[in-house]
């Protein structure tokens, strides 16, 4: 059961009616099969369909977040039913037959027929070498459907399932966080990612927080600028920065700008942000929200943070900055609640290629901090290598003082975070 040359989305997108389920099959191929990151994903086919109502929106959405998230226990349990290994399916039925089991097992207002004759129509609809594999598909979601309340019993059996396949985390992961947080704590933040309540938070352009439900981006108050969506913890930045009027402030990792923006808020009109990024890509997301907010005292300009740039230092070599914000790339094991496909995409190797990363940007800008001045190193992730240890790696070069150290586990109450302020003496 292998595809050919072709890629099997083209091979779909082709022979298959654009509804609801097969765009989100197409999404889930994309990510799973071609490795394409899942907010990227979602946005894109949802843009292609501006007519689509609300609820076939948040359906699609659904479909392709939840499938994702359960993708590792669903595997575990289409294994046990199945003859064929999911691994070595067809992709499009491995897709097909993971995302009909999350319908099944995990959205009760779905009729389990519904699922399995959408799924088994999906099949049918594509060329021989899938057409024929439609059976396999009923018969196997036909199981799960079935057996549906001993799938649970064994879930819910330490002794028969794993406590990673009942999170659906990968085993490495499990087992790294296990190590730093104990049992109890990584059980409860990965049941947090799975089931807890996501609250979406807005920041106000005074500064205050408050969570707000409903289709935020399309507000008047989003689109006058009077809101922004930002994750509780990710505003604590702002706030530690504590900047003072007049403060020269460069982010040296900024898109898309919600740290940027909220701190130039924060200088009411005084001052100066620069806002920086690798990309223009990056740097135009962080134009839009400058746009948006209508901000005076802050621009955007593309930099590697990896390079040196001498204009942020003086004659004698001292930074010039009063405040650096250096909110660098990571593995992002802290937000697995906005983008499950972190369960696919990060690795140890991967880890410890990031910290080398942020090292070598903090062994850059850490120069741009005048006497004086605040560096705020964070990132929303849960590892201690590129936490607790690049804060260390910061103290001894030597020159710096910890003044505040603050980690938010995922649930208490947002996404996982962690934020450090340095001064530089």
């Amino acid at each position: 059961m292998h595809a050919g040359k072709k890629k099997i989305s083209e091979i779909s997108r082709e022979k298959t009616a654009a509804t609801p389920r097969s765009i989100a099959v197409l999404s889930l191929m994309k990510i799973l099969e071609e490795k394409k990151l899942s907010h990227i994903v979602l946005r894109d086919a949802l843009s292609a369909y501006p007519d689509w109502t609300p609820r076939d929106r948040a359906f699609v959405t659904r479909l392709v977040e939840g499938t994702l998230e359960y993708t590792i226990q669903i595997d575990f349990i289409l294994n046990q039913i199945s003859k064929t290994h999911t691994k070595n399916m067809e992709p499009l039925v491995r897709t097909v037959l993971r995302m009909g089991s999350y319908q099944i097992l995990y959205m009760d207002k779905v009729p389990d027929s519904a699922a399995i004759n959408e799924a088994v129509e999906l099949v049918k609809s594509q060329e021989d070498k899938v057409f024929f594999l439609s059976g396999f598909v009923n018969g196997v979601l036909r199981s799960v459907s079935r057996d549906k309340e001993i799938i649970f019993q064994n879930l819910a059996h330490t002794g028969k399932t794993p406590a990673y396949i009942r999170y659906s985390v990968p085993l490495w992961m499990y087992d790294a966080l296990k190590k730093v947080y104990g049992r109890e704590e990584t059980e409860r933040m990965l049941a947090w990612f799975l089931e807890g309540e996501k609250k979406n938070f807005v920041r106000f352009q005074d500064g205050h927080c408050e969570e707000m439900e409903g289709d935020i981006v399309h507000s008047e108050a989003f689109q006058r600028g009077e809101i922004t969506i930002q994750d509780y913890a990710s505003q604590q930045v702002g706030i530690e920065a504590d900047p003072q009027p007049g403060d020269q402030v460069v982010d040296v990792c900024a898109a898309p700008g919600g740290k940027s923006c909220h701190i130039a808020a924060l200088l009411e009109g005084t001052g100066h942000v620069d806002a920086r990024d690798l990309t223009e890509a990056k740097v135009a997301l962080i134009e839009q929200n400058i746009a948006r907010q209508q901000l005076t005292n802050i621009t955007a300009q593309v930099h590697d943070a990896r390079t040196p740039d001498p204009t942020l230092l003086d004659d004698a070599g001292q930074g010039t900055a009063d405040i650096v914000i250096a909110d660098l790339p990571c593995s992002g094991l802290g937000i697995l609640g906005k983008k499950p496909d972190i369960r696919f995409n990060a690795s140890r190797e991967g880890i410890r290629e990031l910290q080398k990363l942020q090292r070598e940007i903090l062994d850059t800008v850490c120069t741009y901090v005048k006497p004086g001045g605040k560096l705020l190193y964070s990132t929303c992730t849960l590892t201690k290598e590129e936490n607790e240890d690049n804060r260390e790696y910061i103290l001894a070069k030597g020159g710096f003082t910890l003044l505040k150290e603050r980690k938010f586990l995922p649930g208490a109450p947002s996404d996982g975070f962690y934020l450090t302020v340095f001064r530089k003496e």
